[in-house]
């Protein structure tokens, strides 16, 4: 009688799976000679927590190498070897790979039922035959055989909707394109998924759970036994990956999905320039990726750039370009939230560190600073900030709707009026250099006088992040002209007219492009505009999954409610004509959005600690 297959899961392999993938070649008797290296394109399958079988693609520009198909003895013939070939055959496909070449003594008939065709040996393309397998790994009676990809009977088959980046809202994309059964390409950059949030793992945010947690992801994890955290509780920003965003991740369902290592480079329209108009709807994107080390293109029917900021820091510079000098000590600049009192301890203890910046990372890397120097003697603080109010960097205190954001603009004004800082305000940086072993900062006040620090030893930029417009140069896209946001967000986020964190509901019609099926969404589509919260780049994703489905109903749906920030300074041209309410719009249908590198202790803690939601 047939025995019954065993449950298994496909999964991408990870570094720490040489050992039993190497077990599994052994015991086939295939070559390791070159496998190691290319590890992170093979694929393996899992049945009761062990690794069963293996199989991985050997990349060579345009063609690759399927090689490595191994099954556990015992477990053969069980339709583990197909579901892992053809896997991968689909994976080539999405990739644009024109074909895939292999060399197999032992197996030629199986590997034809896949449509691979034996051929001469000499027909292989040249750049295979530097491989280890054709070098000798492989013997020289090996059957060569080729699968053409291009024009091939898969080409016509529906592409995936690619998603840029895998942080939390890309992630969330993903999950939501998997709710309406549409396959998801998710290219990250990273070796793992939240790699901007493990940046300031160590940062406490200030929006608690429940903002935290999109509810598509939440329904994927809840059958594999996961625990949701409270809603009320704050998390480290270390811990939304741990405990959310890489258990997803591991999903079987989601895994075969993600590309991790995978830098896209550019996105363009298959055969089309930016110039070119007739029947460019029809064409496929084309994502140029550089895919650890080498470079590859995959096609999708749409794109959503969930590719952020964090990666794309401001300058000291006050006029937006480096300040003079800045480049050259790079060595002494932190960009960002350093660790202070762990991991960059020795870095910032006993010095005299300058922070530029008036946002909550500012705010998170001065009181771990204060609180390093009641420590560590000699340990000094100076704050500098361009703008001579602070009303926008206290906040809003008790009239913040979210407490622990709150608190952190009140504990960092007690610090200031307490006189545990030099504080400098409306100061515009231009120049840096080194004198006698020190940071000399130069520039001027509001009034154009001239402004000098000196004897400082490091210095952190918390002046915010802006997006990398460079992915979609050969795209037609429509941004704000100052703050590089989507174009129909800038009026409504614009800092220069208010404050309040607060936007009118917006979705797919908003966060699109003159480009069909082309969408920035989470902090990337707010641009440089620093005022966004995770659970609006949810909502975001939720309506453009929900167009790309042509649900136009559900897309068009507003699912979204939001705290207020207690802040609200807005000129009347922005200001609603809707009845009640705050500078944004009506309060019954008005969105908050609070962005930026923002976190703050937890709603018990005795002392604040702010970082990023978005």
């Amino acid at each position: 009688m047939p025995t019954t297959p065993p449950a298994f899961a496909l999964r991408q392999a990870a570094f720490g799976d040489w050992n039993a993938v190497s077990t599994l070649l052994e015991a086939n008797k295939l070559p390791l000679d070159g496998a190691q290296a290319h590890l992170a394109d093979y694929v393996v399958a899992v049945a009761g927590g062990e690794i069963v079988a293996t199989a991985g693609l050997e990349h060579h520009g345009k063609v690759a190498l399927l090689r490595s198909v191994a099954v556990a003895p015992g477990l053969q013939r069980r339709g583990i070897g197909r579901a892992l070939v053809t896997h991968l055959i689909d994976e080539a496909k999405r990739r644009g790979l024109r074909s895939l070449h292999l060399l197999s003594v032992t197996a030629p008939e199986y590997f034809a039922t896949f449509g691979f065709k034996r051929g001469p040996r000499d027909n292989a393309p040249s750049a295979l035959q530097a491989s280890a397998e054709f070098q000798g790994a492989c013997p020289a009676c090996a059957a060569f055989m080729t699968l053409p990809l291009i024009d091939g009977a898969g080409r016509d088959e529906p592409l995936p909707v690619a998603v840029i980046g895998a942080g939390p809202v890309g992630l969330a994309a993903g999950a939501r394109l998997l709710e309406r059964g549409i396959t998801p390409l998710i290219l990250e950059a990273g070796a793992q998924v939240g790699t901007h949030l493990e940046a300031y793992a160590h940062v406490r945010l200030f929006s608690p759970w429940r903002y935290n947690i999109d509810s598509a992801i939440a329904a994927r994890l809840a059958p594999s036994g996961w625990q949701r955290p409270a809603d009320t509780e704050l998390p480290l920003a270390g811990e939304l990956v741990q405990r959310v965003l890489r258990p997803f991740a591991e999903l079987p369902e989601v895994a075969p999905h993600l590309h991790l290592d995978t830098r896209v480079l550019s996105v363009s329209r298959e055969g089309f320039d930016k110039v070119k108009t007739a029947g460019r709807e029809a064409a496929a994107f084309v994502i140029r990726a550089q895919c650890r080390g080498e470079v590859t293109e995959f096609r999708a029917r749409a794109v959503i750039d969930a590719s952020g900021t964090w990666g794309t820091p401001n300058p000291i510079g006050a006029n937006g370009l480096t300040a003079i000098g800045e480049p050259e000590l790079r060595n002494a600049v932190f960009y960002g939230i350093p660790d202070v009192l762990g991991e960059q301890r020795s870095r910032f203890a006993a010095r005299r560190t300058l922070v530029v910046g008036a946002g909550h990372s500012a705010a998170n890397a001065l009181l771990s600073l204060a609180e390093l120097a009641a420590a560590e003697p000699g340990t000094q603080l100076v704050w500098a900030v361009r703008s001579p109010s602070l009303q926008r960097v206290f906040g809003g205190g008790e009239a913040d709707a979210l407490p622990a954001r709150g608190r952190l603009g009140t504990q960092l004004k007690l610090l200031r009026d307490r006189g545990g800082l030099a504080f400098v305000p409306g100061l515009r940086i231009t120049s840096l250099r080194r004198e006698a072993g020190k940071i000399r900062v130069d520039g001027h006040d509001t009034t154009g006088q001239p402004v000098t620090l000196e004897g400082i030893d490091q210095i952190i930029c918390a002046t915010g992040q802006r997006p990398d417009l460079a992915l979609a140069a050969e795209l037609r896209v429509k941004l704000d002209p100052w703050l590089e946001s989507t174009e129909a967000l800038g009026p409504l986020i614009d800092p220069n007219l208010h404050s309040c964190g607060t936007v009118r509901p917006h979705g797919h019609r908003e966060l699109s492009h003159p480009e069909p099926g082309f969408y920035t969404v989470g902090v990337k589509s707010y641009g440089r505009a620093p005022t966004f919260l995770m659970a609006t780049g949810f909502e975001q994703v939720r309506s453009v999954v929900a167009a790309i489905a042509g649900d136009l109903a559900a897309a068009d749906r507003v699912e979204l409610d939001l705290p207020q920030t207690g802040v609200c300074s807005a000129a009347p041209a922005v200001v609603s004509s809707g009845s009640g309410g705050g500078c944004c719009g009506p309060a019954k249908d008005a969105a908050a959005a609070t962005h930026g590198l923002v976190a703050a202790a937890a709603a018990n803690a005795p002392k604040a600690r702010a970082a990023c939601c978005g």
